[in-house]
């Protein structure tokens, strides 16, 4: 928590130092790259300091689209990031399980082809109120998301997302930044879930064949021969 309470200083205090555009663009960057840090606090600290400076309601607007860009550049890179793990990374941990690779990309295609589906599911859960976006960029590059649907819904939900946040913060609703920053440590639970429920499958497919299915039996083996040793 005290490196939460840290970096929630040097964010405002990088806010009172530069042109509220910039820190809507650069802010919005650094909290899709760095997860724990909490998801309302860089757009309700502009939406605050938008009614300080006295700007119109509709500035709010104008600074969610640049926020949105912001967001959209750390998504594009994790996006990036995943697209290269599944050539990379991917290959030898399904080897390491025992599993094909064919697999693994059939389980994505169950989930992509059609492009109104992929960007209306990507939209809601990108546009849920301090959901875990990284592992949500990542399993859309790894399973090949088109790349036109995944920009597109992720930049309409993180707008609409950040007009919620400027105007919270604009119209003094500081419970929403609290909120946020008491949920911020369980964005970070979120991620570790994410990664758990793409690990599991691995484990399970891993059981029932392969080198984990090999496993499985000497395990099982090896438990009915203790249990009928002892029970003799």
């Amino acid at each position: 928590m005290h490196f939460l309470r840290t970096l929630e200083q040097l964010i405002l205090h990088f806010a009172t130092r530069v042109p509220l555009e910039v820190f809507a663009f650069v802010g919005s960057f650094l909290e899709e790259m760095i997860s724990p840090i909490p998801s309302a606090l860089v757009m309700g600290t502009a939406g605050s300091l938008a009614l300080f400076r006295h700007q119109p309601l509709q500035y709010l607007v104008w600074l969610a689209f640049i926020g949105s860009a912001g967001k959209l550049f750390g998504a594009w890179f994790y996006y990036f990031v995943g697209d290269k793990l599944e050539d990379l990374f991917i290959k030898k941990v399904t080897q390491f399980f025992g599993v094909r690779h064919e697999e693994i990309e059939n389980i994505g295609k169950r989930f992509v082809g059609h492009h109104w589906k992929d960007g209306g599911a990507l939209f809601i859960l990108r546009i849920i109120p301090f959901f875990p976006t990284t592992p949500l960029s990542l399993a859309a590059g790894i399973i090949k998301m088109d790349l036109r649907v995944f920009l597109i819904a992720t930049y309409a939900a993180n707008f609409f997302k950040d007009l919620l946040y400027l105007y919270a913060g604009y119209s003094g609703l500081a419970f929403l930044h609290h909120l946020g920053r008491v949920l911020s440590p369980y964005r970070l639970g979120g991620d570790i879930f994410v990664a758990v429920l793409i690990i599991v499958p691995l484990i399970f497919l891993s059981i029932h064949r392969g080198k984990g299915k090999r496993l499985f039996q000497f395990l099982r083996q090896k438990s009915e021969h203790f249990f009928h040793t002892k029970i003799r």
